[in-house]
């Protein structure tokens, strides 16, 4: 055990500050003179609720007010009622009959459709009582055939009455707009509020004190929206209440359910919400420990923890640590709580134990006074979010997967990472032993405090407070949701804000049946899209133009050129906007799909006004320009220079994730024709440039998406630098807006495909010298799913064939390595740590078809089964290839690491990291090297060099990678992307979908062209050979076409 613990060190860093328990008035709310001179209710507003179906109609708003008399602020929540569903009817031309669908003679008035409304749709739809008017608004969107510009016939009625269908149509109209807009929508938009603010409620009411709605220490309501607003001097946000927590838990041997046995928080009272954080990051802690219901505490454990001056509070059971916990939250009051995978585990494992263990009062985990929990463990963690509301969680894996890339984001992987040194982990079943002595247990709470320490200091590391309000503040959303992650919904609401402003009508949010698996993120920044990416669809337009790479090594300097934000500049210089790019109408887009064809939309006039989508892009990059010269500033203190970088980041997030929003197709915004356009000016500009660098005579080797690589042939830097000056000179000229610059030189390269190369590059240091660093770009290497030897090895390899070493020499030392490495592996002198294979879920582990075939996924299975943690998708699985004394394929013998030092009977599989790891990683390397080859490598590696001859042209692809070569595909997964051969049956027209040989298992199996799919039909699809024949030789020529 180490020998200094926390506790010692806690009295050093601990201010001794207490929660100051304010004492208020209920009958007085802390109003100040508004900007208008009347007596308002001023607070700082933090997060937004809304329970559309139990409360419709009304916002609750979570924030900070100041208290005069206690020199503090507090929390505080304002109910705002009476927001109406605001709906826009679309006139028809003339009115149609609806029994028939045809149109009449009749002229459409506002006046017919009113009384349409008013007669016949407010009775179907039991709206008693509404408003209208005539208003005149703008249309850009994609649902063809509505007017750019129209009047409309604007209706609000009570949120309590039922909303509109989506696809309600009328005899006097066409389209019904907002039917499903929420409360919370509304109220932001109409009141103009753009992330935390300072707002102002006038005629503030009280809400009765024996009727309390919040855990808050002051509540008030606003009677309708229109009496909160926007306070337009700005001041600073005032300090949050920060609480970071872990906790320990172990799973119950026999209900199998995760018990709460430890927990530990650190609070800080007055965190600043926009400057650096401050240090240390706490001020005071808690730490609470029960004990699992088999063991008992250590008979010392109280003399222990007096001799440590240690603050533990010992709970008798689960129930008084959980009811302990909350009491603390509540006294506490934190507006942001800090912790690691929060979403995946934490909030889940304490709602269902508070609830199966009877702890009252559950809701103080939130700021909401609710009687009812919420149902737990869904997806995406919408229960555990709305529990929490009130308090902004911040999940700092959730952080950490948008900020920075990591191997892995479990807390040792970024505290590894980020804070540069190390985490004791202990596993949940080693927990019960540290029961055993006061030692041990002490021990055991110390490493809790340790981690709620190194969680709360990621959070500071990366800024994620600051980050986010300056994101939220951008993008006008709700700041929690940015903590969410996600980057469509920031890109909405930005979109929401420009076009509201503007009067527009905007995309109504469309329910989709399928939810989309989530990664990391659905929709990158721009320079990541249309990447290949295991668990994405493919983009339905083309995406942007990789040239084919001249395969080889360089050892003269080779000069990067690439474009500045290449999409968004694209969308700015070509005035690319919803407003001004004319799409088909309905009819030709019908024709479009049955052709699938991909038909670009023309480029817009350039007279044309400035639309809004490149609008908000410039402001953007303008305001980012500005921020950019102020870091510039002389004497600029360091706190005033943290602010600035943050912000400068945080537009340059937002702009480059602009173009995302087009070509997502759960976006509000999806705008496939838009999008194909901005692809198809970045591929056209690419070819371009590359045709005018031939003219001048320079050899381009590749190019991707938005950058291209050139032969210089020259071994002087300076020149080198003044012929790149000289390209970027004449490819600008060319354009407005659009920049090419010099991205990097490389000293030399290896080239090995698409979107694979190593290189040295080199940076400059001053009169004529340099410097050189390995630059790594999608090789095996750099990728997760090889264990850390095969990646040191490759590492090793690259660095001696990017080497000025004579070609003799770097062949002789790649022989030595190899020849150490096989028998290193062989003789176990490596730690099994080096062995670990990570790979990305890309969906819940129980919802894969073929659990076995995936190594990670029935590792994931049994990791869920065990407790401790629960992984789910987007999370990395580690596991380890072994051997079990079966005679199982490779994937069906992958086992987590603790897994490995538990089961005697388990060893490594080292014939497999050699066969299947290590040689295919250093083959792929060395394939433009002459004198290595796949038979020499096996030879070295100790492998037996004929299993290697016909393997010698194979080189694994990107999506081909499981475990091994593609012998260890599944045809399922081989062909995952493919799309299947449809017919359909000529006697009943059902469309039947082939993607198998055979239908059924065992006695039950035919040939799958037996029987049509429905059950009633009794005719055999085998008897239409021939009409099936041709519909699979148009099926290939379509998609033929589509290729060239």
């Amino acid at each position: 055990l180490p020998g200094l613990s926390c506790w010692d060190r806690i009295d050093e860093d601990e201010a001794d500050v207490v929660a100051a328990e304010v004492q208020l008035d209920p009958n007085l709310l802390p109003l100040v003179n508004g900007e208008s001179d009347d007596q308002v209710f001023r607070f700082y507003w933090l997060d937004a609720y809304e329970d559309q179906f139990s409360q419709p109609g009304v916002v609750f708003l979570f924030g900070k007010v100041w208290i005069e008399s206690a020199n503090t602020y507090v929390s505080c929540c304002v109910t705002v009622k009476n927001i109406e569903r605001t709906v826009y009817l679309l006139p028809r031309e003339t009115e149609i009959d609806l029994s028939t669908g045809k149109e009449t003679e009749t002229p459409v008035t506002i006046m017919s459709v009113f009384k349409e409304f008013n007669d016949t749709i407010s009775p179907k739809y039991k709206i008693m009582k509404f408003k209208s008017k005539k208003v005149e608004k703008y249309y850009a969107f994609e649902i063809p055939d509505v007017p750019a510009k129209s009047e409309y016939l604007e209706v609000k009625y009570s949120a309590e009455c039922p909303r509109l269908p989506q696809d309600l149509k009328g005899q006097t109209f066409s389209h019904v707009f907002g039917t499903n807009t929420s409360s919370l929508e509304l109220l932001l938009m109409n009141q103009k509020i753009k992330g935390p603010c300072w707002l102002e409620i006038k005629n503030p009411r009280m809400v009765p004190s024996n009727q309390p709605v919040s855990w808050c220490k002051v509540e008030a309501v606003a009677m309708k929206p229109g009496l909160v607003n926007v306070v337009k001097e700005l001041s600073p946000p005032p300090p949050l209440v920060v609480m970071s927590f872990s906790m320990k838990t172990i799973q119950n041997p026999k209900t199998h359910q995760n018990e709460v046995v430890a927990l530990a928080a650190l609070v800080h009272q007055k965190f600043p919400l926009d400057k650096a954080p401050p240090q240390p990051p706490f001020q005071t802690h808690f730490c609470a420990v029960s004990k699992p219901s088999d063991c008992i505490f250590p008979y010392d454990f109280k003399e222990a923890i007096k001799k440590k001056n240690a603050k533990i509070e010992i709970a008798a059971t689960e129930r008084t640590l959980l009811g302990f916990f909350l009491a603390k939250i509540h006294k506490i009051d934190p507006d942001v709580v800090v912790g690691h995978n929060i979403y995946g585990f934490d909030l889940e494992v304490l709602l269902q134990r508070i609830n199966l263990c009877k702890v009252p009062h559950w809701s103080k985990i939130g700021r909401l006074r609710r009687s009812n929990m919420p149902k737990l463990g869904g997806r995406g963690g919408f229960a555990e979010r709305n529990a929490a509301c009130g308090r902004m969680i911040c999940d700092v894996e959730i952080s950490a997967k948008e900020l920075i890339r990591c191997k892995s984001y479990h807390l040792s992987e970024l505290v590894h990472q980020i804070l540069k040194t190390e985490k004791v982990t202990i596993l949940p079943e080693e927990i019960p032993n540290l029961y055993s002595d006061s030692p041990r247990l002490l021990f055991m709470l110390e490493n809790t405090w340790t981690d709620a320490k190194f969680i709360l200091q990621i959070m500071c590391e990366l800024n994620v407070l600051p980050l986010a309000l300056q994101i939220t503040n951008i993008s006008g959303n709700v700041m929690s949701r940015t903590m969410m992650g996600g980057r469509s919904e920031r890109n909405e609401f930005l979109l929401l804000h420009a076009f509201h402003e503007k009067d527009y009508i905007v995309p109504d949010k469309q329910v989709f049946k399928k939810p989309p698996q989530k990664l990391v993120d659905e929709d990158e920044d721009f320079e990541d899209q249309n990447k290949s990416k295991i668990g994405k669809k493919k983009a339905a337009y083309a995406g942007g133009l990789v040239l084919e790479p001249k395969v080889g090594f360089y050892d003269k300097f080779i000069l990067l050129l690439d474009f500045n934000s290449l999409y968004p500049s694209i969308i700015q210089e070509f005035n690319i906007c919803f407003t001004t790019v004319q799409r088909l109408s309905s009819e030709a887009q019908k024709r479009a799909e049955v052709e699938e064809e991909e038909e670009i939309p023309e480029l817009p006039d350039p007279s044309l006004e400035m639309g809004i989508l490149p609008k908000e892009i410039r402001k953007l990059v303008e305001r980012r320009r500005q921020v950019k010269q102020l870091m510039k500033q002389p004497d600029l203190n360091p706190d005033l220079y943290l602010q600035y970088d943050i912000r400068q980041k945080a537009l340059k997030l937002t702009a480059n994730s602009m173009y995302g929003c087009l070509g997502f197709s759960y976006s509000r915004f999806y705008a496939k024709p838009l999008a194909a356009l901005v692809t198809h000016k970045g591929r056209e500009i690419l070819m371009h440039t590359k045709e005018m660098v031939q003219k001048m005579n320079l050899e381009v080797i590749y190019g991707d998406t938005d950058s291209i690589m050139i032969n210089t042939n020259s071994t002087s830097l300076d020149e080198v630098f003044k012929l790149g000056n000289k390209i970027k000179n004449e490819v600008n000229k060319l354009y407005k807006l659009l920049e090419i610059d010099i991205d990097g030189i490389f000293k030399s390269l290896l080239l090995l495909k698409k979107k694979k190369y190593a290189a040295l590059s080199v940076e400059p240091t001053g009169d004529g010298k340099y410097v050189t660093k390995q630059e790594l770009k999608g090789l095996d290497i750099v990728r997760r799913d090889w264990c850390d030897l095969a990646k040191q090895t490759g590492n090793y390899v690259i660095g001696q064939i990017l080497s000025d070493q004579p070609r003799d020499i770097i062949v002789e030392n790649i022989q030595r390595r190899l020849i150490e490495i096989g028998e290193n592996v062989v003789s176990g002198q490596i730690p099994a740590s080096q062995f670990e294979i990570n790979r990305a879920l890309t969906k819940d582990p129980q919802d894969y078809p073929d659990k076995k075939a995936l190594p990670h996924v029935h590792v994931a299975m049994w990791i869920n089964s065990h407790g401790g943690r629960k992984v789910k998708a987007g999370d990395t699985v580690s596991y380890i290839i072994c051997q079990d004394g079966s005679d199982l394929s490779a994937s069906q013998r992958a086992y987590a690491p603790e897994q490995l030092k538990k089961q005697e009977n388990l060893k490594i599989d080292y014939q497999y990291y050699l066969s299947q790891q290590i040689h295919p990683v250093v083959a792929r390397i060395c394939m433009p090297i002459e004198g290595i080859d796949s038979v020499l490598i096996a030879t070295w590696l100790g492998l037996d060099p004929s299993q290697f001859r016909v393997h010698h042209h194979y080189h694994k692809d990107e999506n081909d990678a499981l475990v091994g070569g593609p012998a260890q595909l599944t045809d399922e997964e081989k062909y995952r992307d493919c799309e299947r051969f449809k017919f359909c049956c000529l006697k009943c027209g059902t469309e039947n979908i082939y993607d198998n040989v055979f239908d059924g298992s065992g006695r039950f199996i035919e040939p799958s062209l037996q029987r049509c799919s429905k059950t009633e039909c009794e005719e055999p699809p085998f008897s239409y050979v021939v009409q099936m024949n041709n519909k699979l030789l148009l099926d290939i020529r379509r998609h033929l076409r589509k290729y060239y």
